[in-house]
């Protein structure tokens, strides 16, 4: 199969069952707020819509137009994060202002953003390489500029997705080693600091470390998605038949949605999730490695990075392998936004994507009859 098909079906799975997902985590806590059972999967069939739609603009864009406007794609990314600071303008849930709420729908600046900033560093990279510190300081200021602003919502979660696929994308880009080295100690340094400097954070590792000494309140929504996964077993309790969506679970449509995916599909359900991510993931590589130039390398190595890396901390989150922070699931949690930005980045990978056998022999007879017809 085709590493083009092989995106666009793995793209579209994931949103499915995202959406068949959402309606089981959600009709309860949705019928009794709202009234309406199916208030969260409309919204996200809503978003789906509108990802088709940006997937389509994805693919037909062209790398060319991304490099000859990669300053003004930072720079709307930017906005997007800061705007959400004026007073107004910012949706605050919480104690975090992540949110720009249009009416007919919320964006959520960051997930815009980080995309945005792979754009950018993917066209200033292949013409700038990163190979000595004077040619670093650019990316990096403007990549360390978006971890502050995204920090500043608070979204430790999102930060670190960039901070990641920045230290990925300036290694591929051709940063030196000892750079590299460098890198990894300042993040070691800073990721400790961030967290004492909120005490919610130091209460989170406290959890993280021992959920049951806390049982009522930071421990909470860990020992629910632990309960969640256990109960699901090897197969799981059924579809539709969860029983921590009842209220026990918080945000069991949103960031914890794999611990509904694990009670009621089980162990396979989970590995068959799993399996389609690592899918779209190993043909996001393989795209990377064929693409024709480094733009086009570096814009699909940074893609990928950001679902992988994404994927990972959500399911190291809800399974209790790392401290609890909110993080959606790609293509699968709750979030209208979210949905459209990363099927826009399936469309991107999808036009990056090398054509199959077929393509090329009747792209090559088109060439050569046009040739003929010059020349007759």
């Amino acid at each position: 199969m085709a590493l083009k098909r092989r995106v666009i079906l793995s793209t579209l799975v994931l949103a499915t069952l995202g959406m068949i997902m959402i309606y089981s985590a959600s009709s309860y806590s949705a019928e009794l707020h709202t009234g309406d059972a199916f208030f969260y999967v409309k919204k996200q069939a809503l978003g789906f819509i509108a990802g088709l739609v940006t997937m389509l603009l994805g693919y037909k864009v062209k790398v060319e137009w991304l490099s000859k406007f990669k300053w003004a794609i930072y720079a709307v990314s930017m906005v997007l994060l800061l705007i959400l600071f004026i007073p107004g303008v910012g949706q605050s849930s919480y104690g975090a202002t992540r949110w720009i709420n249009l009416g007919f729908i919320t964006l959520q600046s960051s997930e815009i953003a980080k995309f945005g900033l792979v754009i950018f560093l993917a066209c200033y990279l292949a013409d700038h390489p990163p190979t000595t510190i004077k040619k670093l300081i650019i990316p990096v200021i403007c990549g360390m500029a978006m971890c502050v602003a995204v920090m500043l919502e608070p979204n430790m979660s999102i930060t670190i997705v960039i901070g990641a696929s920045l230290m990925v994308m300036l290694y591929l880009g051709g940063m030196q080693r000892k750079h590299i080295v460098v890198g990894i100690v300042l993040v070691a340094i800073a990721l400790p600091l961030l967290i004492l400097l909120e005490p919610y954070r130091i209460k989170r590792l406290v959890a993280f470390v021992d959920p049951w000494a806390n049982p009522k309140g930071e421990g909470y929504q860990l020992i629910q998605s632990y309960y969640a996964l256990g109960s699901g077993g090897v197969f799981g309790v059924g579809l539709f038949n969860s029983r921590q969506k009842y209220l026990y679970l918080p945000f069991a449509e949103s960031d914890f949605i794999f611990s509904v995916i694990g009670e009621e599909l089980g162990l396979v359900g989970c590995v068959c999730v799993l399996t389609v991510f690592l899918v779209l993931i190993v043909s996001g590589v393989k795209i990377a490695i064929k693409a024709d130039g480094n733009k086009e390398r570096l814009l699909a190595a940074g893609i990928t990075t950001v679902i992988a890396i994404q994927t990972l901390l959500n399911v190291a989150v809800v399974s209790g392998s790392v401290p609890p922070t909110g993080v959606p699931l790609p293509y699968v949690s709750a979030g209208g936004s979210s949905l459209m930005v990363f099927m826009f980045a399936s469309g991107i990978l999808c036009k990056l994507a090398p054509q199959d056998n077929k393509a090329q022999i009747m792209l090559f007879h088109k060439k050569i009859n046009r040739k003929i017809k010059i020349h007759a």
